[in-house]
């Protein structure tokens, strides 16, 4: 595509180039030699006509002649004096020309010279003025538009192809937003029996489910105009800007209607007014308020759907939350096993995979993962097998790009010493054996010291799908979290550092088993709130100790009592399965990794015929 040259740019190139030029000797195009060389050319009778300019004099040869030059000759037919200053009067020379016969030419002086000159700092600083301003705005084409929505339009020129078809699982969703598109597509039926149509959707949910997606498939299957744009883009420096924006998007989305318009990260723009220090932003808060009133105001308009994508609804302005605004809000989760397993089957579409991959064994080891995780732990493990020069990707490709999402680069040149190794061998066989024996605890998948990204040692475990934790698999969870620090205890004769990455997970648990799940000895029905989510700086200040002293004292002896239980209970289990826990800390300080079967060959060579494990529980019971 050919590059459009800017008018402007050019002009003012050859402005500039024409100043460079004046400067660095354009007037000096011409040989020039000295004043006292041109009266000796003049009463040599050489010279046939002279051109006098206020501080120039351009002499013209009679015939062409060989002239020196500085420490050259050549030959020329005319030459200009050097240096000869502004103003400069001989009157002898007028007598001397006119006594050789030499023709007196009088120009003017140029005006073009010194208004170039006066004007040339005035228009570079408009150019750049001008340039900054084109910058800031994405483009000269919109230096004129300042307050002109940047959203960008899908049509019939430009189509959203992508369909319900490529959006793997979310059930329940697709089918809240095919009632959306069935609206786009059949208004006379919702018209007729005097239904109205949501406003607006908003799409709720983690990072990287698919809100996105979900939204470009309602485009692509509606077939209707699609406005999409982030919310920060209404945003600028200036006051007023944003909400002019949000009324040219809206204006040109009723000019197309039916029309959908998408806006994504809503709660950049949509936080809560008055939300205390560091929460008021006249900009943001008049965008906030134009969008209010476009999408409920005095105007009545029901061929134009507002959706919206935001991953932290608790931040948002009730304003935007009542019926006739958003009122549908659609909740987009992390996908359930079968959905991740649909996920991977779609990403891995048009890919080749050896025979021995497992897609349900790799949507049970990636709980917890978005659609955008998935995607990005299958083009790993492609990556993975082109870095080896394999023609397919093997189920030891994908375990491998796993384990460097989950836990970064091998550090080979990471070098422990005996010590350092022996602790961290006992300190993940802790965390291995502890798992397995304990009988609520997420089993053993593998456990491995060699040191990735920021851990030393990892033991993977194959959590189960959980809607609800019972208190005895919290418990459980937290003793093996702490055992690794107990089999330092308990085996090397110290304790390290390595432990303080678990302090942290097990404390944060206990918090929220006292705080949010009322699992404490003496708040056994009572909800304080832990606050694990981000907040603002405005609500950390201003928000009210809802509780007295004496109740945070006891607080943190629940929380307390919680963890040393743990700890006392990792520190059981290990002391009865001491020799499973010697064998598995040799075999990894031998091999680095040991399998999670292993692990329990390991445990049932060892088992004690007294050692009974207690009943599992059972949830139903």
């Amino acid at each position: 595509m050919p590059t459009r040259i800017n008018p402007w740019s050019l002009i003012l190139v050859v402005i500039l180039a024409y100043w460079l030029f004046t400067l660095l000797g354009g007037n000096n195009t011409r040989t020039s030699v000295s004043y006292t060389d041109f009266i000796a050319y003049v009463e040599e009778g050489k010279i046939a006509r002279v051109v006098l300019q206020e501080g120039r004099i351009t002499a013209y040869f009679k015939a062409p002649q060989r002239i020196s030059v500085g420490n050259t000759t050549e030959t020329t037919d005319r030459f200009t004096v050097v240096a000869l200053p502004s103003g400069y009067t001989d009157l002898e020379l007028i007598q001397l020309l006119r006594k050789n016969g030499v023709e007196i030419t009088n120009r003017p002086p140029s005006i073009w010279g010194p208004l170039l000159y006066s004007l040339l700092p005035i228009a570079a600083l408009i150019a750049f003025w001008w340039f900054f301003f084109m910058r800031a705005q994405g483009g000269a084409g919109q230096v004129m538009q300042f307050g002109q929505s940047r959203a960008r339009q899908y049509g019939k020129e430009r189509r959203v192809n992508t369909t319900f078809k490529d959006v793997a699982g979310h059930t329940e969703a697709k089918r809240e937003l095919m009632e959306v598109v069935d609206f786009l597509k059949n208004p006379q039926k919702y018209i007729t029996i005097g239904a109205e149509i949501p406003k607006g959707v908003l799409l709720v949910g983690p990072p990287g489910t698919g809100k996105t997606l979900l939204t470009r498939a309602v485009a692509g299957e509606a077939g209707v105009p699609f406005f999409s744009v982030s919310a920060s883009e209404f945003m600028e420096m200036f006051v007023g800007v944003g909400a002019s924006r949000v009324r040219t998007l809206f204006e040109e989305a009723r000019r197309n209607a039916p029309a959908i318009i998408f806006i994504d990260e809503l709660d950049s723009i949509g936080r809560k007014r008055g939300a205390g220090i560091g929460g008021g932003h006249d900009e943001r808060e008049q965008t906030l308020n134009q969008i209010l009133s476009e999408m409920d105001g005095f105007e009545k308009d029901t061929s134009v759907i507002v959706l919206a994508a935001t991953n932290r609804p608790d931040i948002l302005d009730p304003a935007l939350l009542r019926p006739g605004r958003f009122d549908r809000q659609v909740v987009i989760g992390l996908p359930t096993l079968e959905e991740r397993k649909e996920i991977l089957q779609v990403h891995m579409r048009g890919k080749k995979f050896a025979s021995d991959v497992d897609v349900h064994a790799l949507a049970r080891l990636t709980p917890q993962f978005s659609g955008a995780d998935l995607k990005n732990l299958v083009n790993e493990a492609a990556l993975q097998a082109a870095r080896e020069n394999a023609s397919e990707i093997s189920q030891a490709h994908f375990q491998a790009a796993l384990d460097k999402i989950m836990l970064g680069l091998e550090r080979g040149t990471l070098k422990l010493s005996e010590q350092e190794k022996r602790a961290v061998a006992y300190h993940e066989a802790g965390h291995a054996i502890a798992g397995e024996v304990l009988p609520y605890a997420d089993k053993t998948e593998k456990v491995s010291i060699v040191p990735r990204g920021m851990a030393l040692g990892v033991r993977w475990s194959k959590p189960e799908e959980r809607i609800l934790m019972s208190k005895e698999h919290l418990e459980d969870t937290l003793a093996m979290t702490l055992a690794g620090r107990a089999a330092e205890e308990l085996f090397v004769g110290t304790i390290t550092t390595g432990a303080a990455n678990d302090f942290k997970q097990a404390t944060s648990l206990a918090k929220q088993m006292v705080l949010d799940w009322g699992m404490g000895d003496h708040f056994k029905n009572v909800a304080w709130g832990s606050n694990t989510g981000p907040i603002f700086l405005g609500e950390e200040i201003a928000k009210k100790q809802d509780h007295s002293e004496e109740t945070s004292r006891l607080i943190d002896a629940d929380i307390r009592t919680i963890l040393d239980r743990a700890y006392e209970k990792a520190k059981e289990v290990l002391s009865r399965h001491a020799e499973a826990v010697h064998r598995l800390a040799e075999e990894l300080l031998e091999s680095e990794i040991v399998q999670g079967e292993r692990v329990r060959e390991i445990i049932a060579q060892t088992q004690k015929p007294e050692a009974v494990a207690p009943t599992a529980f059972n949830p139903e019971a």
